[in-house]
């Protein structure tokens, strides 16, 4: 026993000893690659801003070369591998980063993935929850990401699919992590002034969202709360996959196997007797239920993670860029909207202050200019969507000191891709409006009213309880300020009574002195020299009347 514990001890110092030295190989060659593929296209954007590099003046770019090399560069993510393509996935919801063309050519990387040969899978199967533990298990993968692929099969009679992390990932994503920490620097160098607080914001929350991404057991457990929370809903209008935790780990995550069809086939949709608009109608709802109720939400609302089953409710699928709202964040929202509907320029800018997109030091005067142009724009449109108001954001983005924390950026990115997919189902889809109802039919305006109403009497209060206690304060403010004035008349007598006797006995040694000088010149100068030590101490006295 105790020989096989120390083999076993001697096996896992050999296996770390052997990753070390992968890792010393690894990260060099890793690097130059990495620059290889990226450079070029550092030195193109560098050129567009100075033609020589060092100097000359900026290039005009058309529209037309800026996506050819978005194109260029997303393929280039995709031939670099997971790490790679999530940044691009990131970026593709940082308009405070990259321009429109780019994030729209980056979104696409999500479908783009290729799948991996199924005997790549089994060590992490056979490992973590036993290859044999499926009564069954189908070799082809149903769907395939940058981070996993995933498989049907049978576990106890129950019909599941099998979320695998693709081998070696971790190991290459944690390489490109430590290259990434050191070419942020020289990124950051090279960086417009304006970009450079949105990439260091980007680069510090990108770390901890691929790394939550990589660990399915997270992914199990928010799947577990937002299924809970959804529990006892009266309409029963939402499916969230049972996890089986018995034979699920870091790397595998086994659930219900949900069936349904694609959000977005409509002509299915109909011929099973669903209306779109409902299903449009019932999406929109659940996410602002687990956005503004439940403060835990899904966040990848892309086509594949959204179907709708036999009975009329919807799937959710892939929990991994699930989020969290705060119960403050909520709240800011809500007001946020609130401040909207009303053109509250100021309460636009102190809520986005509060959800820290918006630098409190910033220039409160031209950020509210620009907003109130922003709200003409909208208003003088038909109709508003989400994606107008993305985009008249993204164009303030680039000019104000604005930092979009991650949490806000993924609502953002819900909200933008979750209004395109429901208006397949409707072309008429007002997510706004959908969600000015939400609002009203689940209290959140009375709610946000009775709080306004609330802090406006509590600063009332404070301005009468003010108010009630200024003639006090005024009356010792007089009373201090009359004390003062006797305390000062007081002192004015007091040394005008001292200088008015050194000048009496100043003259009456002056008298003496001159009565003296007939009889003894000695006793006439020691009178003079009196008479001066008075006068002397008579022009030093202070005098108040006289300052």
């Amino acid at each position: 026993m105790v020989i096989s514990e120390r083999l076993q001890h001697v096996s896992i110092r050999e296996r770390r000893a052997n990753s070390a030295v992968t890792l010393m190989i690894r990260f060099p060659l890793r690097l130059l690659r990495i620059l290889g593929k990226l450079v070029p296209f550092v030195i193109l954007f560098l050129r567009d801003r100075r033609r020589f590099l060092l100097f000359g003046r900026s290039r005009p770019i058309s529209r037309e070369t800026h996506a050819q090399r978005a194109r260029r560069l997303r393929d280039t993510m995709l031939d670099l591998g997971p790490t790679f393509v999530k940044i691009g996935q990131v970026l593709s919801t940082r308009p405070d980063v990259v321009p429109p063309v780019y994030a729209e050519e980056f979104v696409t990387l999500q479908d783009a993935v290729p799948t991996g040969p199924y005997r790549e899978m089994i060590p992490a199967l056979a490992d973590d929850v036993g290859y044999h533990s499926y009564d069954d298990f189908d070799p082809e993968p149903i769907a395939g990401g940058s981070l996993a692929q995933v498989y049907r099969a049978t576990y106890q009679g129950d019909h599941v699919v099998v979320k695998v992390r693709r081998p070696g990932v971790k190991d290459l994503i944690e390489t490109d992590l430590r290259i990434t920490r050191r070419l942020i620097p020289l990124v950051m160098l090279l960086a417009p002034e304006r970009l450079q607080f949105s990439l260091r914001n980007m680069a510090d929350d990108f770390e901890r969202i691929i790394l939550e991404e990589l660990d399915f057991e997270r992914e199990a457990r928010m799947m577990a709360e937002i299924r809970s929370n959804f529990e006892g809903d009266e309409n029963e209008s939402v499916v969230i996959p049972r996890v089986y935790t018995d034979v699920s780990s870091e790397r595998v995550l086994t659930m219900a196997y949900a069936e349904g069809t694609k959000i977005t086939d409509v002509d299915e949709l109909e011929s099973k007797g669903h209306d779109p608009k409902r299903v449009a109608r019932d999406v929109a709802n659940a996410y602002f239920t687990m956005g503004l109720e439940h403060g835990v939400y899904h966040g990848d609302p892309h086509p594949g993670n959204l179907a709708v089953d036999e009975e009329g409710r919807i799937v959710f699928y892939d929990f991994g860029m699930s989020g969290r709202f705060t119960p403050t964040m909520q709240n800011s929202v809500v007001n946020l909207y609130l401040a909207a509907v009303n053109r509250n320029v100021d309460g636009i800018i102190d809520e986005l202050i509060a959800l820290g997109a918006l630098d409190p030091d910033a220039d409160r005067a031209a950020v509210g200019h620009v907003l109130e142009l922003v709200i003409d724009d909208l208003e003088g449109s038909e109709t508003v969507n989400w994606q107008q108001i993305i985009s008249e954001v993204t164009g303030m983005l680039h000019e104000f000191p604005f930092r979009i924390p991650p949490d806000i950026m993924l609502v953002l990115r819900v909200g933008s891709i979750s209004e395109g997919v429901l208006r397949q189902l409707d072309p008429e889809f007002d997510f706004l409006a959908a969600a000015q109802a939400f609002l009203r039919e689940h209290g959140f305006m009375e709610r946000a009213a009775r709080m306004k109403l609330a802090e406006m009497r509590g600063e009332l209060e404070t301005s009468l309880w003010a108010l009630l206690r200024l003639p006090a304060k005024f009356e010792q403010e007089l009373d201090a300020r009359q004390e003062e004035r006797m305390q000062a008349v007081a002192r004015t007598q007091q040394q005008g009574s001292r200088s008015l006797g050194y000048a009496i006995l100043a003259a009456a040694s002056l008298i003496g002195s001159a009565l003296l000088v007939p009889v003894d010149i000695t006793y006439s100068l020691l009178g003079m020299i009196v008479v001066l030590v008075f006068l002397f101490l008579f022009v030093r006295s202070p005098d108040d009347g006289r300052r």
